[in-house]
């Protein structure tokens, strides 16, 4: 049975890791709902230009209507009645409250076997052709780690704040191997904290 919740538990997260990776498409629908999502939690400063001057905050969480992104660093905004601009790393598609929801209801339903699941893990390999991914924690103010192996109690190689890139090597059934392309580092991540 926990182990059809946590099938279930996945398949949410993929379908909102799908919603959220849609966040980079250069072109969206006007008046699309997008959600405040900062890393540490705080207000999402909004700004007259790109660059320009503070004209206000959005909280944490809180719903916004995107008209259009312009470039790769900013999102044209509807801000109180008026064309405004934010930093788009920091607007998705998905509530945050959803998003963390998701993933700890996956987090209390496990109860597995972590050594077969790594065996499993490392069969189900896959050489992809390399590709990059961004970053996205479960918490706002937390990190993803890079682990030695493909597992929750795999040693720690290092830790990577949300929109980090990495370059995925191998695909397995729930983690990607990667490597950091500053570093040279290779490990193991969960896809769930991947968007391409």
């Amino acid at each position: 049975m926990s182990k059809r919740i946590l099938s279930l538990a996945l398949a949410v997260i993929l379908v909102l890791a799908a919603c959220i990776s849609a966040a980079s498409a250069e072109a969206d629908e006007a008046g699309q709902s997008y959600y405040v999502y900062t890393d540490n939690g705080n207000d999402l400063n909004v700004r007259s230009a790109p660059g320009g001057d503070i004209i206000g905050a959005l909280a944490y969480g809180e719903k916004v209507e995107v008209i259009s992104f312009i470039n790769d660093n900013w999102a044209v905004i509807n801000y109180k009645g008026e064309t405004a601009y934010v930093n788009r790393r920091f607007v998705i598609p998905v509530d945050p409250a959803e998003l963390e929801k998701a993933f700890e209801e996956e987090r209390e339903s496990y109860n597995g076997d972590p050594l077969a699941e790594m065996d499993a893990e490392y069969a189900s390999a896959v050489d992809v052709d390399d590709y990059k991914i961004s970053v996205r924690p479960a918490r706002v103010t937390s990190v993803v780690n890079m682990r030695w192996v493909p597992s929750e109690t795999g040693r720690i190689i290092a830790q990577y704040k949300a929109t980090e890139e990495l370059v995925v090597l191998k695909e397995l059934r729930y983690y990607l191997q990667v490597q950091d392309p500053d570093t040279g580092d290779v490990g193991y991540i969960h896809k769930k904290f991947a968007a391409k």
